[in-house]
């Protein structure tokens, strides 16, 4: 019970549907919309509320129509990473709403190697979504092996070579993630440059002893920057103009120190306390 997977969007539905490429969109639309009517003016999700409402059996049933969507669908890197950046944030936010976390995805026992989703005729966790097919099927943290074998029919949906901008897209529902959103296939650029953007010039900063620290996304995924010619020449082409930039113009090493990674609830419970409030 401890390594099986939880598929999420199980059983299929019973009558099979035209699925198309734009699937993915749809669904994490309605997968935020669903979250925001149960937040609260202080940012606070009702999940009791949630979990009994009409509103989220609507969301699952679309989650199961992705079961039949046709993957050669996506043959275009853009479609692919709008799909994935959507299938990723969805599934995540799925899994936390459904498996009952109160504070931290780490109170399910290897929650993103087992928070599954069937899509069009394979199984996917959120494990093999972000490292085997939006990061090009690269090795893990822990463990460190690559989530596909070679041989794998999953292997042949994985973006190469990995953008690092996805790491600024996908978000795996803790405070220190990005924040999360719709990806389109027609904007995907645009948006993965502004979400860019917006993360490093928020979660990069110089310290009391003129340290550039960071997020902790730089240290474990340092690698991935090698394909954008490395983390110096990223973080110019993102830095807003000020002191930081300077200092990473001039010759400073990026992300000398990182900081610790706040792994609560970027969409936490009500407070026993709190009022639940009208729907927003």
């Amino acid at each position: 019970m401890f390594i099986r997977r939880i598929l999420l969007n199980d059983p299929a539905p019973a009558k099979a549907e035209r699925v198309n490429a734009e699937v993915g969109e749809e669904f994490q639309h309605r997968m935020l919309f669903l979250l925001g009517t149960y937040t609260t003016p202080e940012g606070h999700v009702d999940y009791a509320r949630l979990r009994a409402s009409g509103e989220l059996r609507e969301v699952v049933e679309c989650s199961r129509q992705l079961q039949h969507l046709d993957l050669s669908l996506l043959y275009t890197r853009p479609a692919r990473l709008a799909f994935w950046i959507n299938a990723y944030n969805a599934l995540v936010l799925h899994g936390i709403i459904s498996l009952g976390v109160r504070r931290t995805v780490w109170e399910v026992w290897n929650f993103f190697g087992r928070a599954s989703y069937r899509i069009g005729g394979f199984t996917f966790s959120a494990d093999e979504i972000e490292h085997g097919i939006l990061r090009g099927n690269r090795r893990r943290i822990i463990p460190p092996l690559r989530p596909f074998a070679r041989r794998d029919p999953r292997l042949a949906m994985a973006v190469s070579p990995v953008d690092p901008r996805i790491h600024f897209a996908i978000t795996c529902g803790a405070r220190s993630c990005p924040p999360v959103g719709v990806y389109r296939t027609a904007a995907i650029d645009q948006q993965l440059d502004l979400a860019t953007r917006n993360f490093v010039n928020q979660e990069i900063a110089l310290d009391s002893q003129g340290r550039i620290t960071c997020s902790k996304i730089f240290k474990w995924y340092r690698s991935d920057f090698d394909t954008t010619g490395g983390l110096t020449d990223f973080l110019l082409r993102y830095l807003d103009d000020g002191p930081l930039r300077e200092a990473v113009a001039g010759g400073a090493a990026p992300c000398q120190a990182f900081r610790p990674y706040q792994w609560g609830l970027q969409f936490p419970p009500i407070k026993r306390d709190e009022p639940a409030g009208e729907r927003s």
